[in-house]
């Protein structure tokens, strides 16, 4: 079996999954958006060998404990979107495309691109397991935001829409953020919960996102 520890904290109830594989005992970071002593503490006590980083997109909270995680494990393999190679310019720096493929351990991580938050979002999916690690793509309740210079709201439309919400309804999400009634859901409950997933159009789509950002600030 893979298992998960969630870790939350960062900017704004951020979230970090340490997944590891339970044969090999090898293990990858998903976001590195909190404290990381926590995560050191399960890392030690687990016996678990620390041999990837994976970054669902480069909003600053996603990234901002990275060198902190980096200053434990040094040649931890770093996996982001293609587009980031200059940013990070990191000799450790792994760019991938939509539907490569990640190894933790025995198991096998599937990338999607889903842009639409921000053009590098990625959502990482065991297809084995039913799960899904989204970032800030799709929340409990809700989907990211699309107010920042390098978001697009049609993009976003057609990641969640011909993508996440293709996958089994049984899948279950694990959000970059806190933000709803409970830190995970499945596909198919946020389908039937929410309206941002119930939409029969483009058009549908956009009035739900236009309602939900009224009155509402910048932050992300």
């Amino acid at each position: 079996m893979m298992q998960i520890r969630t870790f939350q904290g960062g900017y704004d109830n951020n979230l970090s999954y340490l997944i590891w594989c339970d044969q090999t005992r090898v293990a990858a970071l998903i976001d590195a958006s909190v404290e990381v002593h926590p995560i050191w503490d399960v890392i030690l006590e687990e016996e678990l060998l620390l041999d990837k980083i994976l970054i669902t997109h480069s909003h600053r909270d996603h990234i901002s404990y990275l060198n902190d995680i980096l200053d434990f494990k040094p040649l931890a393999k770093l996996y982001g979107f293609h587009d980031l190679a200059n940013q990070f310019n990191n000799e450790q720096f792994h760019g991938v495309h939509d539907y490569d493929v990640i190894s933790v351990g025995k198991h096998l991580l599937t990338v999607l691109h889903t842009p639409g938050h921000l053009s590098d979002c990625l959502c990482f999916w065991h297809q084995n397991l039913n799960m899904i690690f989204t970032g800030d793509t799709m929340f409990v309740g809700r989907t990211g935001r699309t107010i920042g210079p390098d978001s697009n709201i049609f993009h976003l439309y057609n990641s969640v829409y011909k993508k996440l919400l293709t996958l089994k309804p049984a899948t279950i999400v694990y959000p970059g953020h806190h933000y709803g009634f409970q830190k995970s859901i499945s596909i198919g409950e946020n389908i039937r919960l929410s309206n941002f997933f119930s939409c029969n159009s483009f058009e549908e789509f956009k009035i739900v996102m236009e309602k939900f950002e009224h009155g509402r600030g910048k932050k992300e």
